[in-house]
């Protein structure tokens, strides 16, 4: 049995040709889960939307695995059934719920939970394209054609974000 392949299945074009499902899978999933972590949904419903945005994919696979990023994709798909479920459930966030924001490697306990509050204080729009942006390095066009926005909506909501933490933070913002 062939072991299971990590990153080398991904390239700057997508997936190779050979890669199947069973190969995707595991590692897409904890890049989804731990995206959808950052973007403020709670643990166990992170895995959950996780798991159905894999459901969803699992007929589309061979149309999907063509795509540039069926990471795109699988994000894009997990974030509107997030939001749809907290829509229709009306749910409020406790600043708890958030999950440890990923580069907060040589900070303090202070110096994490102010960072933990002042992303939770962010709008979802706002958190969302910060975290696409500097969390998955993705460019404002990509970000854009992802989250269905005009790139000068993506390019607004970082702006707007960057001074919301800079204020937060008591940082100084060089915003270009």
């Amino acid at each position: 049995m062939e072991p299971i392949r990590t990153l080398e299945c991904v390239t700057d074009m997508g997936l190779e040709p050979d890669v199947g499902l069973a190969d995707y899978y595991p590692l897409a999933y904890r890049r989804l889960v731990g995206t959808l972590r950052v973007m403020g949904v709670p643990g166990a419903d992170a895995t959950e939307v996780a798991q159905e945005a894999f459901v969803r994919l699992i007929p589309r696979w061979d149309k999907v695995r063509a795509y540039e990023s069926p990471d795109g994709w699988l994000r894009t798909v997990a974030w509107r059934i997030w939001l749809n479920r907290r829509r229709s459930e009306r749910r409020t966030f406790a600043l708890d719920d958030l999950p440890e924001p990923v580069a907060t490697e040589g900070l303090g306990a202070a110096e994490r939970l102010s960072l933990r509050a002042a992303l939770a204080d962010l709008p979802d729009g706002h958190r969302e394209v910060v975290v696409l942006h500097y969390l998955h390095d993705l460019p404002v066009a990509r970000i854009a054609t992802e989250l269905g926005v005009a790139e000068g909506t993506v390019k607004s909501r970082l702006s707007r974000a960057r001074s919301a933490l800079a204020a937060a933070l008591t940082l100084e913002v060089d915003d270009v």
